[in-house]
C-alpha cells in the first residue's frame, strides 16, 4: 500500500481521469502557520522580515510533523484495521472522494470505485463510511 502512487487509474465518459489511492497512514491536520505583517508600509526590508518569520514558524512545526505525527499515526495504522481509499481528479477542477473501510474490503472497494468511475457514476461502494473533506 502506497499513497505515493495510485493503486488505480481510470477515466470517465466525460474524458475526466482519476486516480485512485489506498493508504493506511492517517496524519493529523495541523492549522496552517498565520501570516505576519512586519509594519504597514510595503517595502522589500518588510518583505524579507516576513519571509524569515514565517520559516522561523515552520521549522518547529516540521519537527513535530516529522517526529511525532509520523511516528505515531505509522503505530496507529499498524494497530488498526481501517485504511482510507481517495479517488482524485485534478482537472478542469480538483474533485475529492474519500471512504474510510476495513483492510480485507480493500480490494474489493478498490474494484467497485474504479468500476462506477468508469461507468460515469456517482462511486457508492458498499461497506464504506463516506468521509466529507
Amino acid at each position: 500500500m502506497s499513497s505515493l502512487r495510485p493503486a488505480a487509474r481510470t477515466m470517465s465518459p466525460d474524458g475526466r481521469e482519476w486516480e485512485i489511492y489506498a493508504y493506511a497512514l492517517q496524519l493529523p491536520s495541523r492549522k496552517p502557520v498565520a501570516q505576519t505583517e512586519v509594519g504597514n508600509a510595503p517595502s522589500w526590508q518588510g518583505v524579507v522580515i516576513d519571509g524569515i518569520v514565517f520559516v522561523l514558524l515552520l521549522v518547529p512545526r516540521m519537527f513535530v510533523r516529522v517526529f511525532y505525527d509520523v511516528p505515531v499515526a505509522a503505530l496507529r495504522a499498524a494497530r488498526s484495521d481501517t485504511c482510507l481509499i481517495e479517488a482524485v481528479s485534478w482537472a478542469p477542477y480538483p474533485v475529492k472522494l474519500r471512504w474510510e473501510i476495513s483492510k480485507e474490503r480493500k480490494g474489493q472497494v478498490l474494484a467497485q470505485v474504479e468500476g462506477q468511475l468508469a461507468r460515469g457514476e456517482q462511486p457508492m461502494p458498499r461497506n464504506a463510511k463516506q468521509l466529507l473533506y
